[in-house]
């Protein structure tokens, strides 16, 4: 299952997103959204976690906590549509 995660730190890393959700199961990616020409992180990511009850666990109990002095969005991310890739 593929979770959404807003409003990081522009500094975190993917290991410290990874030891957000490892206590709720197997993290099988992390990957976060930079801009392509800065490199820079855009302050969202995504986690992709391989049972959709953990995923589902983790994104209950992470939502709106805070973390490095801010508060992230956790939620479901859904697939691009073919509609949605051509905007």
């Amino acid at each position: 299952m593929n979770i959404y995660i807003g409003n990081i730190a522009y500094g975190m890393t993917v290991d410290e997103i990874k030891e957000l959700f490892i206590p709720y199961g197997n993290v099988v990616n992390v990957r976060i959204i930079t801009d392509r020409r800065t490199g820079k992180s855009k302050g969202y990511a995504f986690v992709e976690m391989d049972n959709e009850e953990d995923a589902t666990n983790a994104i209950q109990a992470l939502h709106d906590t805070l973390v490095k002095g801010r508060n992230i969005k956790v939620n479901s991310a859904h697939k691009k549509t073919t509609e949605e890739e051509a905007k």
